[in-house]
């Protein structure tokens, strides 16, 4: 697998968009013997998906809000480490909803496969699945934990990259502290939470967040972070 992941890495650096990314990753997939790939990242109960499953049931999936029963996502998050996992293993039963949910995963060519979790900052949690639609994938390509991770992490910190296409003036550019008190903002946290979370008084992170509204030119706090989402700071 390390010459197939030295070629991600290398193509996901030179990518400038999500499209030159996802070519990066459908040759990697296909190098690793799957045939699609689907990148998740979850924040509570945000979920942000970035894959070349089929359009159709992309759509039948946010639709039924499947990521709630998905058992994919519910075993990544219990044991965070790379796993194989088949949709014929997947305990169901009669007319359930979870049936329904395999049985479609079934039907648009998503079996099996492996998939690598990693925990992200700020809580979230990443997830890079491979997938097949053979009974049995076969992941003797993936086997290597870390180089496994690598390859979540080069695709994960280019798709941030490659978000925040606004160029910003000097002026407008935020400390690692404005950020912070930002991003914990943006997740819902209070002064008085976030201070506890930094290590400084809730009096410092309001300085923080009144200087990163008057650099991004916001009014209040929440357009302040609608601001900073548009531009791919949080």
């Amino acid at each position: 697998m390390a010459g197939d992941l030295r070629s991600l890495i290398d193509m996901a650096d030179a990518a400038h968009n999500k499209r030159m990314i996802k070519s990066a990753l459908k040759s990697f997939t296909r190098s690793c013997g799957f045939e699609r790939f689907a990148y998740l990242q979850k924040e509570g109960l945000e979920i942000r998906t970035f894959n070349s499953y089929p359009e159709e049931w992309q759509a039948i999936y946010l639709g039924g809000k499947y990521s709630r029963i998905d058992p994919v996502i519910t075993e990544a998050k219990r044991r965070m480490k790379t796993f194989c996992w088949t949709a014929d293993d997947w305990p169901v039963r009669g007319t359930s909803e979870l049936k329904r949910f395999r049985d479609q995963a079934i039907e648009h060519g998503i079996r099996s496969g492996v998939t690598i979790p990693i925990e992200g900052s700020f809580g979230s949690k990443m997830m890079l699945t491979f997938a097949s639609s053979e009974k049995k994938a076969d992941n003797s390509k993936l086997q290597n934990a870390q180089e496994a991770m690598h390859a979540v992490l080069a695709v994960h910190y280019r798709l941030i990259i490659t978000a925040a296409t606004t160029v910003l003036t000097p002026k407008q550019l935020l400390s690692q502290r404005e950020a912070m008190c930002l991003m914990w903002a943006a997740k819902g946290k209070k002064a008085d939470v976030t201070a506890d979370l930094m290590g400084i008084s809730p009096r410092t992170v309001q300085h923080y967040l009144d200087s990163a509204r008057r650099k991004l030119e916001a009014e209040t706090l929440p357009q302040l972070i609608a601001i900073a989402k548009d531009r791919g700071l949080v």
